[in-house]
């Protein structure tokens, strides 16, 4: 069976507008060039944006812009006391360096919660803010009611935003996780012992149905373009059919994203 993310959007959609009513909250979204996916992505936030009452400053760079001059506007808005959080849209052209723009955002506005400060936290288990795609992850496996407790998740990806936060999230909630990449062993073996498995490649149909059980939940964090461009995830449909829950794309993880930014970003105001 596919879920959907619809249900808890609105749910944080209307947490954020009351949040929204009652204080100011300011979010500053920082783009560099013409990127599509990028654009889309924006234009998702400053629609939310617009339903709750927060407002929505994009500061657009042109793509020849400088790595200096782009780290004197992020230090600009880590100065201005107006601005509540700041996010940082990739990619970014590849002469400037992602992870020194993302460290140079102020713990207490980084609203992605990407920062190595933050993502310390997590370690530590530290109640603040946290990734908002990880976020999104736990949050529908929750709200589905999918036991967390003793449940062996595999996850696939270990990237700094998604997997490797989303794994430490998960053992917080006393799963077993297993992290796999690109240079995993026996992959098809491990996700066969899971009861849970979610996939943050970026590869379409990297997991197939015989990849899975009938009584797994998989979650499909994966955003790809097919020949004829249309979205599609990491998993393909067989095995989505397969699995006792599926999460669907679009529709799914992505939905949900977006809204635990602006969770994100009430946090970050309630503390300022």
């Amino acid at each position: 069976m596919l879920i959907y993310g619809k249900e808890i959007r609105e749910e944080i959609k209307q947490r954020v507008r009351t949040a929204a009513s009652t204080r100011s909250m300011v979010l500053s979204v920082v783009s560099v060039g013409e990127d599509p996916a990028s654009q889309a992505y924006v234009k998702g936030i400053r629609r939310f944006a617009e339903d709750t009452g927060v407002q929505c400053n994009l500061i657009k760079l042109p793509e020849h812009c400088t790595e200096e001059e782009l780290l004197r506007m992020i230090e600009a808005l880590n100065q201005d006391d107006y601005v509540t959080g700041i996010m940082l849209q990739t990619p970014l052209p590849q002469h400037i360096s992602a992870d020194r723009i993302t460290e140079a955002i102020h713990p207490g506005k980084d609203v992605e919660g990407i920062h190595v400060q933050n993502l310390g936290h997590l370690v530590n288990r530290t109640a603040w803010i946290k990734p908002s795609t990880p976020k999104a992850v736990v949050h529908m496996l929750k709200s589905n009611e999918v036991e967390l407790e003793g449940a062996r998740v595999t996850i696939i990806g270990r990237s700094a935003i998604v997997g490797t936060p989303l794994a430490l999230m998960l053992m917080d909630e006393d799963a077993t996780v297993t992290l796999c990449h690109s240079r995993t062993r026996d992959l098809k073996k491990i996700s066969l012992e899971s009861d849970i498995l979610i996939v943050a490649a970026g590869r379409e149909n990297l997991v197939t149905d015989d990849m899975v059980h009938e009584d797994m939940v998989v979650i499909d964090v994966g955003t790809n373009y097919n020949a004829q461009g249309k979205m599609v995830g990491d998993v393909s449909q067989a095995a989505k059919e397969k699995a006792r829950l599926a999460s669907a794309v679009p529709g799914g993880v992505g939905t949900i994203t977006v809204a635990e930014l602006f969770d994100n970003l009430c946090i970050l105001a309630e503390q300022a």
